[in-house]
């Protein structure tokens, strides 16, 4: 599967939401089953694009493509690996305080609580947008991906392997800070 071309876009690293939403409004007038296409048509595009608003998925399904997958295990680098202890604490936080809050057996105990609760949401919506920006910072390696005259495969797995964890630590937090609310 070429998610890229399911979607009608040019085979980049490069590429905005934005454009990625407009090329899947636009490919779903043609395959959504309201429009005449098929359940299968429609659902390849939805995976195109989700593959593709992936940063990591996108860079490895990149790689894929032009025939170099590249390495998914080995290590991220060590910045990340000392900021997931600071994600591991908020979250670990976070779940303390939503413990405590579901097993408050008063409207009292709950309200005593809310403080705490405020603390830890705004301390997960903080990691979140430090998350949100390395992952910002890791996507401007695409340029130097797309680029390069020869291909980097060791850097440009270092590059999906570090969004991978960025993405799925983003998730998590989101996840918590849900159920924060």
């Amino acid at each position: 599967m070429d998610a890229f071309q399911i979607l009608g876009i040019e085979r980049r690293l490069v590429v905005s939401d934005e454009r990625l939403r407009e090329a899947f409004r636009e490919a779903g007038k043609q395959v959504h089953p309201d429009a005449g296409g098929g359940d299968g048509e429609f659902m390849m595009l939805r995976e195109a694009f989700a593959l593709l608003s992936s940063p990591s998925r996108r860079l490895r399904h990149w790689l894929e493509l032009r025939g170099t997958p590249g390495e998914v295990r080995g290590a991220i680098d060590p910045t990340l690996v000392d900021f997931f202890g600071e994600v591991g604490a908020v979250t670990q936080r976070a779940e303390a305080v939503i413990r405590k809050r579901d097993e408050a057996r008063s409207a009292l105990v709950r309200a005593m609580i809310e403080g705490e609760n405020q603390e830890c949401r705004e301390a997960v919506e903080a990691a979140i947008f430090k998350v949100e920006a390395m992952i910002q910072r890791e996507c401007e390696a695409f340029f130097k991906i797309e680029g390069a005259s020869e291909l980097e495969v060791a850097f440009a797995s270092q590059i999906a392997r570090n969004l991978a964890f960025l993405e799925k630590w983003r998730g998590g937090l989101r996840a918590i800070f849900s159920q924060l609310i």
